[in-house]
């Protein structure tokens, strides 16, 4: 899709004034309940304070302090490649794609450290047919039923590991030399599994230019193929990454 396509804004207006396509909010709310990366920190570094008041200043106004990579959010390229694009460098155009969505919650029931498999991938593909390019693949675990709570979704255990599931090395690969999609999505906090001290599908996917969706919410509400997904992060000037009002529109 071309960005700034008035074409494109037109047809989506019509679209759902015709009743023909719902919305679902892919994106949980924003707060100091949401979970945080643990980085050593015992408590979230969300910050909301109030500098305006309806008695003091006729109006109410907050000023907020948050990591980039807090709630649902979207990483961008520069965030694990030194030459990668930051936040407000991704063409606008690339936050509007088809999404497609490999359901594992049952391989996931099973083992918290599961990884998506080219074989997952592959039996999507017989299913539905090839993924297809420049498409954000989304991989749907059933974490986020864990949402918000800190101690459930990061899964920590008693040596301070984390457990939560994610994309396997083998499958970041399979994604990149033949669907070539522009994202890949998660209802965890992370494309790597909990496990991970190296990071390798972050390492992969981001140093050939793909942005991830982490901490999406309600992926079980979308169907495996046909949803248009709208991700629209704040554009901000040189950042790693950002919180994300990520949106979907199905059929």
């Amino acid at each position: 899709m071309v960005a700034g396509s008035s074409d494109l804004a037109s047809a989506l207006v019509q679209v759902l004034q015709q009743g023909k396509t719902k919305l679902i909010d892919l994106t949980f709310d924003l707060d100091d309940r949401s979970p945080f990366w643990p980085d050593g920190n015992a408590s979230s570094s969300f910050q909301a304070t109030t500098t305006g008041t309806y008695e003091r200043d006729k109006c109410f106004v907050r000023s907020l302090q948050l990591p980039e990579h807090f709630g649902t959010h979207l990483d961008a390229p520069i965030h694990f490649d030194p030459q990668g694009k930051s936040l407000h460098e991704i063409p606008v155009g690339n936050f509007f794609l088809q999404a497609a969505v490999v359901d594992v919650r049952a391989a996931v029931a099973l083992d918290p450290d599961y990884r998506l498999t080219v074989h997952d991938l592959e039996t999507w593909e017989k299913a539905h047919g090839p993924l297809p390019n420049g498409a954000a693949v989304l991989m749907l675990s059933g974490w986020g039923s864990r949402w918000p709570s800190q101690e459930r979704y990061l899964n920590q255990d008693a040596k301070g590991v984390l457990h939560f599931p994610g994309i396997s090395l083998e499958a970041a690969h399979y994604l990149v030399d033949h669907a070539h999609p522009m994202a890949i999505g998660i209802d965890t906090i992370g494309v790597d599994y909990g496990p991970s001290q190296s990071y390798q599908v972050h390492n992969l996917t981001l140093r050939v230019g793909m942005y991830h969706l982490e901490c999406l919410a309600n992926l079980e509400c979308l169907p495996a193929t046909g949803a248009l997904l709208i991700a629209l992060p704040m554009k901000l000037r040189g950042g790693s990454g950002g919180p994300t009002r990520v949106i979907a529109l199905v059929p």
